[in-house]
């Protein structure tokens, strides 16, 4: 309780000094009172000899006529006396005269005085009923403020009561924490010795598997053989051997898939060559570049990689940093000398493919961008987000020279022509949109049965465009008639996330779509030979 008596004690002294000063005022109106009430006493002891004298004036001059009237009669002694009497009764007179006029000069100036004093007084009382007013009002807010110091005594003991319970809620918190982290450490420690364990129980699995494998890839490419030597026999026009597989292609590109440097046959990989330990986190893309030296690998460690394949061998050759969240889309432009990423983080950045430095930073999406290309000319890039926006991107200026609203979230898209003026978009409302980035709106659109999470386009003629859906399959279909050729399914297959993305082979004979199952392990991802 010492700490409201020294807040209030500067009021208690002010109220003292307020009251000392009073005091003081009020001892000099009672003295000037007292010296108002002699002088009032004088004045009436002066008015009474005034009166006593103006009795003996009007005596004096009753003698005198008295005597002027014995003298006009012939009374010769009485003149006499009363020539003697007259002058000095007349200088009496004279004298009361002066004396009564200064008396009532004084009295006037006594009277001023008085009223002086009593405006004075006047002045005082309004002066002392101010501060009595604003005593009362100050000695009001010092009740105030010792009510509220009382109350914030009574909040300050509350909250010491609330820490102290805080305080112990803290200790016991720590305890079970450490509790808990000791039961942590034990459970990870058995985790990772079950882990352990697992993978080497499934490297036997795979080593069989693999043995089983080859045996069945000799006798699948000793029937091949055997139809590629009948095929030439049978076929003169053919100058090398083509081993094609039942097709999903149409009638119409068959024919485009001959001449040099292009693809002209595919084979089902029956084991994968190398297993690579590529990142921290989930592995979200794969892309090789256009030559096929190189590999860019990207997860949700926010890192994207660099690989390159020499002898059999996968090395890394760089890192490539500055993404805030996981990389969910890479790409390379026809050069080769810039790899283009989208990102969780709301934005697309351009790294240098030979010196591994981030070049641009786009921002601009208000969503996950989850889908980014590069178009004919490298410095024109083409993105769609979960903002239900697709957006055009000028390098040379790092600005958004377009924006197109789809209307709904885009998973994916693809660019159709060597111009890169035509975008097909995949989209969460189960659409496929087309668009002429040379006009304002799209130009078709077709509906699947299922939300669109990849798309992909045939590398030879580039008419033929698979689509993976949330329905658990693949459809193709055929750009020149806006068609479906067939739909794809399996027992297991199941599209479980938006982001899972299918592929075709690059003679278009093959589909594949990416799985994840128990058995797949975060991190990883398998090159097929």
């Amino acid at each position: 309780m010492d700490a409201p008596v020294s807040l209030i004690s500067p009021w208690r002294k002010t109220t003292l000094q307020r009251l000392r000063r009073r005091n003081e005022k009020e001892k000099h109106l009672s003295s000037v009172m007292e010296s108002h009430e002699r002088i009032s006493i004088q004045l009436e002891q002066q008015e009474k000899e005034n009166q006593s004298l103006l009795n003996l004036v009007d005596n004096l001059r009753k003698e005198k006529l008295e005597l002027q009237i014995r003298a006009d009669s012939g009374i010769g002694p009485v003149t006499q006396t009363s020539n003697k009497v007259g002058p000095d009764l007349e200088r009496k007179v004279f004298k009361l005269q002066e004396e009564l006029t200064d008396l009532h000069r004084n009295k006037g100036q006594n009277a001023q005085t008085i009223i002086d004093l009593n405006e004075k007084i006047k002045e005082y009382e309004r002066q002392s009923q101010a501060k009595e007013a604003e005593f009362l009002q100050i000695a009001i807010k010092a009740n105030a403020y010792e009510d509220a110091i009382k109350n914030l005594e009574k909040a300050i003991l509350e909250k010491e009561h609330a820490n102290e319970a805080l305080k112990d809620e803290q200790q016991t918190l720590h305890l079970m924490c450490s509790t808990l982290e000791n039961t942590l450490r034990k459970v990870q420690e058995e985790n990772t010795e079950l882990i352990t364990r697992w993978m080497q129980d499934k490297a036997r699995v795979a080593d069989d598997m693999n043995k089983g494998n080859d045996v069945i890839h000799q006798k699948l490419e000793e029937k091949h053989h055997k139809e590629c030597r009948s095929r030439t026999t049978s076929t003169s026009s053919v100058t090398g051997t083509i081993a094609i597989s039942p097709s999903i292609m149409s009638p119409g590109s068959l024919g485009a898939t001959g001449g040099g440097g292009i693809c002209i046959g595919a084979t089902v990989p029956s084991r994968y060559q190398a297993s690579i330990d590529a990142h921290d986190s989930e592995v979200n893309t794969v892309r090789f570049c256009p030559s096929g030296n190189v590999f860019v690998t990207a997860g949700n460690d926010r890192k994207v990689k660099v690989w390159t394949i020499s002898a059999g061998q996968f090395n890394n050759r760089g890192t490539l940093l500055g993404s805030n969240a996981g990389v969910t889309c890479i790409d390379f432009d026809v050069q080769e000398q810039y790899v283009l990423g989208a990102s969780n983080d709301f934005a697309i950045r351009v790294w240098g493919m030979h010196d591994h430095r981030l070049k641009h930073t786009l921002t601009g999406h208000s969503g996950k961008v989850l889908a980014a290309r590069f178009l004919s000319d490298p410095n024109m890039i083409v993105s769609g987000s979960h903002d239900r926006t697709l957006k055009i991107w000028d390098l040379r200026n790092r600005a958004c020279i377009k924006t197109i609203f789809a209307g709904s979230s885009c998973n994916d898209l693809v660019t159709t022509d060597g111009a890169g003026t035509n975008i097909i978009s995949g989209h969460f409302d189960k659409r496929i949109r087309f668009w002429d980035i040379r006009s304002d709106g799209r130009t078709s659109d077709i509906l699947l049965q299922g939300k669109i999470t990849s798309l992909d386009l045939s590398q030879q003629d580039r008419t033929l465009l698979l689509c993976c859906t949330k329905d658990d399959a693949l459809q193709l279909i055929d750009l020149r008639m806006n068609k479906i050729l067939m739909s794809c399914s399996a027992d297991g297959f199941k599209v479980l996330f938006d982001w899972t993305r299918a592929a075709l082979s690059p003679d278009a004979t093959y589909a594949t779509a990416a799985l994840r199952t128990v058995e797949s392990t975060p991190g990883m991802y398998r090159v097929e030979h």
